[in-house]
């Protein structure tokens, strides 16, 4: 049986990145594009200048190649934690099973699965989306890119979901 096509997407390169790799780093001028294997490759071209700190270093990426090091970061973080404090965390961003997760919920093609497979009327892409954060036992799609357990839950009906396009059952 061939595959029926549901849905095609076309989305501008920029916003794709953005999307892909964050928005801080699509401030290149001009961006390579590449498929090899499974795995997509996105070069992006300079003069793009960056500053980034690793430990108590700053570096500055000038888009020519050239790399400075400075100790003058640790004037970045102008209030030192206090002992016996722990510095906060960073927010959980949304990795790639988050991702993907998103864009199925998004897909009518997901909700006639959802209801074939698993006998729930889905009507709406946040039904989809509460459907499976239940299924995962996630509260946020963010977990999946977190926990391996709740990961593996979602790969398994992710991948169930792809042979079902395909017109396996």
């Amino acid at each position: 049986m061939n595959p029926t096509l549901i849905h095609r997407y076309t989305i501008p390169l920029q916003q794709a990145i953005e999307q892909l790799v964050g928005k801080e780093a699509t401030d290149g001028e001009s961006f390579l594009v590449d498929i090899n294997g499974d795995d997509l490759i996105i070069d992006i071209h300079g003069p793009a200048n960056v500053t980034f700190c690793i430990g108590d270093y700053e570096y500055t990426v000038d888009g020519r190649g050239g790399q400075e090091a400075s100790n003058e970061a640790a004037k970045v973080n102008e209030a030192s934690p206090e002992a016996g404090t722990t510095p906060a965390e960073p927010p959980r961003k949304g990795g790639p099973l988050a991702q993907r997760a998103a864009i199925s919920c998004g897909e009518k093609g997901f909700w006639i699965f959802i209801g074939k497979k698993f006998g729930v009327t889905i009507g709406s892409a946040d039904e989809a989306a509460a459907w499976l954060k239940a299924q995962c036992g996630v509260k946020s799609r963010v977990d999946l890119d977190y926990d391996e357990a709740k990961a593996d839950n979602f790969r398994g009906i992710d991948k169930s979901y792809r042979l079902w396009l395909e017109g396996y059952d």
